[in-house]
């Protein structure tokens, strides 16, 4: 078994903790496992992105949809006229 990798931010003021996240999500993609936010002093805050391998049945599948032919649906009618 592998060891969870992570991704350490030290000394985020508050107001730049979206953006710090949102790098960190974009460079790690779907393997985010855990985001930990612990406040240091006043208004800093240590963010800590975790990841982990991705499991092969919890794995994104290709996956196809149908799709309706056009023609075949009949429009249903409501026997209601104007709603005022």
């Amino acid at each position: 078994m592998t060891r969870p990798l992570s991704s350490r931010v030290a000394e985020v003021p508050l107001y730049l903790i979206p953006e710090v996240l949102r790098s960190l999500i974009r460079l790690k993609g779907n393997a985010v496992y855990r985001i930990s936010i612990a406040r240091t002093h006043w208004h800093h805050y240590n963010v800590s992105v975790r990841t982990r391998r991705i499991h092969r049945e919890l794995a994104p599948q290709p996956v196809a949809v149908i799709v309706p032919v056009p023609g075949d649906v009949k429009p249903r009618r409501s026997g209601r006229r104007c709603a005022a």
